[in-house]
């Protein structure tokens, strides 16, 4: 009796358990007709039956049924369902043994529901819900490494570093970035993107770096040399931006924008006739450069301050009045690079007021000095016509 009692037990405990993995059945059947509300119920159940909740096949249909499921977030659960089916199925049963018995049923899943993913990511971008790009993309990676799949998909990692850059998430868009530049993928962009990144988190140190290592990758790509050098500017390592500039001009001879910053250097290094060539150079590929016309004037104008003040202190008339004439000289040579500038500031698109007082300052200044009242009354009246 004692025997017929067991059996009977045996029985109902194995019928309960096919129950529950009935369930199963039943959500991957209603799914191949495309009833996924059906399937998504029967599924439902399964998950919550502790009979049925440690069978890997449960996850891995849980993971076909939501996938195909319309509601937000849908994705991401059937990517944890997923997951779940690898790490039961590489645990085997009670024993131990079984381990990687639904390797294949997961793995032939696991890469129809990357489209699924790619889907979420794209539409994440359509709809600027750059957070939910980024997870679907990264999941897509995990599905990747799920599925056994060695080669490294670039494209998807690039798009995880776009996401990630495009929600401020700033510590995820670096580490994508920097992987994408190890796989030498997306050129330059990725190089001036990681730099966008380190501008905005204020990290100068990566930054140099990031920059030199983009010019060294892509030398031709001209984007890359430019901000390296307006780089080594910003922060006053002229020496630095000078060799750059030099390489820039070696490529580029034609670029009037490398003359001016070069012109720029020699400025500040004091160094007047270097300064004066390079931004002469500016002028002979673009006469209409404005900066570099407002900085000759303004460096003959500043000569012709400091000869002037030299003149003051002499005592001997003669060399006063050698010192006084060079400081003429100077300011004689600024008023047609002033002239120019304000020609061209004055046509300029969106210049503003201010930009366009502070070159009259300086002509209004300059026709006070030759004692051209005509021109100085004109400057002043268009001054205050402004203000």
């Amino acid at each position: 009796m004692k025997r017929i009692t067991f059996l009977v037990c045996m029985l109902a405990v194995t019928a309960g358990l096919y129950s529950q993995k009935g369930k199963v059945a039943v959500a991957e059947s209603l799914l191949s007709t495309n009833d996924v509300e059906g399937a998504r119920k029967a599924i439902d159940e399964a998950l919550v039956n502790e009979k049925s909740n440690t069978w890997p096949k449960t996850f891995i249909v849980a993971g076909k049924v939501y996938a195909k499921t319309k509601d937000e977030g849908a994705a991401f659960k059937a990517l944890e369902f997923f997951q779940k089916a690898r790490e039961l199925d590489q645990k085997g049963d009670e024993k131990g043994k079984g381990i990687g018995r639904y390797d294949k049923e997961l793995t032939l899943a696991l890469t129809f529901f990357k489209s699924d993913l790619t889907n979420v990511g794209v539409g994440g971008f359509e709809k600027e819900r750059y957070d939910m790009a980024f997870k679907a993309f990264e999941g897509i990676l995990s599905v990747n490494e799920m599925a056994g799949i060695t080669a490294i998909d670039t494209t998807i990692i690039y798009n995880c570093a776009l996401a990630a850059y495009n929600d401020k998430n700033w510590e995820q868009a670096e580490k994508y970035f920097q992987k994408t530049i190890s796989y030498n993928y997306a050129g330059g962009d990725a190089i001036l993107l990681l730099h966008q990144v380190f501008t905005t988190t204020n990290d100068s140190v990566k930054m140099a770096a990031n920059l030199k290592n983009g010019f060294e990758k892509y030398p031709n790509d001209d984007r890359i040399l430019t901000t390296l050098i307006n780089y080594y500017l910003s922060s006053r390592q002229n020496q630095e931006a000078l060799a750059y500039l030099n390489k820039a001009i070696e490529k580029d001879p034609n670029n009037p924008s490398f003359y001016y910053a070069r012109g720029v250097l020699h400025d500040q290094s004091k160094n007047f006739d270097a300064a004066q060539t390079d931004y002469n150079k500016c002028i002979e590929i673009d006469s209409n450069y404005f900066n570099a016309l407002y900085n000759l004037g303004v460096m003959f104008y500043n000569k012709g301050v400091e000869r002037n003040n030299q003149a003051n202190e002499l005592t001997d008339m003669k060399a006063f009045n050698k010192a006084r004439d060079e400081a003429n000289g100077y300011f004689k040579s600024s008023l047609p690079f002033m002239e120019k500038a304000y020609t061209v500031i004055d046509a300029k698109e969106g210049a503003t007021a201010s930009d366009k007082i502070s070159v009259l300052e300086s002509l209004k200044s300059l026709y006070y000095r030759f004692d051209d009242l005509s021109n100085y009354n004109r400057v002043n009246d268009l001054i205050n016509s402004m203000r």
